[in-house]
């Protein structure tokens, strides 16, 4: 199973644009209200970085995933332990964004339809195309949908000039100040785009050099249009509206209007929105269960892919009838702990390790 740069360019800016349309600008915005577009490019370049630095460690470890060259590095003990970390991390983002899929069809289309129902289909079409054709099934989709996914999000942006108001946007840093900018950050960047899907896919890039361009090309797209995208929300909704859209991102669809004769486009946003969430979803089962068969020494990843699919399942379920596991998007461990850690700290703990070792020549 082998990715070209091409498609690794369309994995990375559909799964980060895919994450970055639902959380990160609702949850800046709570915060830093009218600055929210500051706090998102701040947590731009804090994600810009840790991919950067992912990507160098990745390089010192060009044919192996991040199951094997934890255990080079760390041992074999310290190393799989440490790996669960990231195991969690993937699983709750399939969580989250199963459910965000689910609530976003019933609100949108499916009004009475079971939720059982709209989960069973979903699921049941990422196992398909992972457990037929993994990495490879995947971005093969990726790049058929990739230039139309990114071109129509793109398009949007600029198709309600009449709304805009950048007295909205005003006054700039005066009424929220760095504290509040800061916190918008902190809440928003682990949300932005995941930079630890790297670890794993870089494995199976067919050119090491043109997929690490593609890496950050994709994730510096992804990053522009969220910053554009908060802009332009905020200048049309105000940052009080921004902050309590459910999915900012679709609202702003339902905005566009030209002449009274171009209206209702969220008719084509949806599809490719559900397409998007298809493909981030696809991308965190094959990685999970891959890593899963590595860390376990069972080799048929396809079985474990399965499995897990019925684990997320059972998982959305229960989380959609506890509120307490369904609102855990600031909690204090994940935002001050966890999500530094898997992002930040241990990536360059793991870069300054093998830069070392390759130095020194062990």
């Amino acid at each position: 199973m082998k990715v070209s740069g091409y498609q690794m360019f369309w994995l990375i800016s559909i799964s980060s644009m895919i994450i970055f349309s639902y959380l990160p600008i609702r949850l800046a915005t709570e915060e830093s209200h009218q600055d929210s577009w500051i706090s998102i490019l701040l947590g731009s370049m804090i994600m810009m970085a840790a991919t950067w630095v992912i990507l160098r460690l990745c390089q010192q470890h060009k044919d192996k995933t991040l199951v094997n060259f934890l255990k080079d590095l760390l041992g074999t003990v310290i190393g799989k332990l440490l790996v669960i970390l990231y195991f969690i991390l993937w699983f709750m983002q399939m969580s989250t964004i199963t459910k965000s899929l689910v609530e976003f069809q019933n609100l949108v289309m499916l009004h009475n339809t079971p939720m059982i129902v709209i989960l069973l289909c979903m699921l049941f079409l990422i196992a398909f195309v992972v457990y037929k054709g993994g990495i490879t099934a995947i971005s093969r989709c990726a790049e058929i949908i990739g230039p139309i996914f990114v071109f129509t999000f793109f398009a949007q942006l600029v198709l309600n000039p009449q709304d805009m108001n950048v007295k909205r946007i005003l006054p700039i840093f005066v009424d929220s100040g760095w504290p509040h900018i800061l916190k918008g950050t902190l809440y928003s960047y682990n949300y932005m785009v995941d930079p630890s899907i790297i670890l794993m896919l870089f494995f199976f890039a067919r050119n090491k050099r043109s997929a690490s361009r593609a890496i950050l090309l994709g994730t510096a797209v992804s990053m522009i249009w969220g910053v554009l995208t908060t802009l332009v929300l905020l200048s049309i909704t105000g940052p009080f509206l921004a902050a309590q859209l459910v999915v900012p991102v679709y609202s702003l669809t339902k905005f566009i209007h030209i002449l009274n004769f171009v209206q209702n486009i969220d008719a084509i946003f949806i599809p490719l929105w559900l397409f998007g969430a298809f493909i981030k979803l696809a991308i965190g089962l094959f990685i999970l269960s891959y890593g899963l068969s590595e860390w376990t020494g069972f080799k048929n990843w396809k079985l474990i892919s399965c499995i897990l699919t019925v684990v997320l399942l059972g998982v959305v379920m229960y989380s959609s009838q506890h509120i307490e596991l369904s609102n855990m998007l600031k909690n204090s461990f994940l935002i001050h702990f966890f999500y530094p850690a898997v992002f930040l700290v241990i990536p360059l703990m793991l870069w300054a390790i093998s830069s070392i070792r390759q130095r020194l020549g062990t």
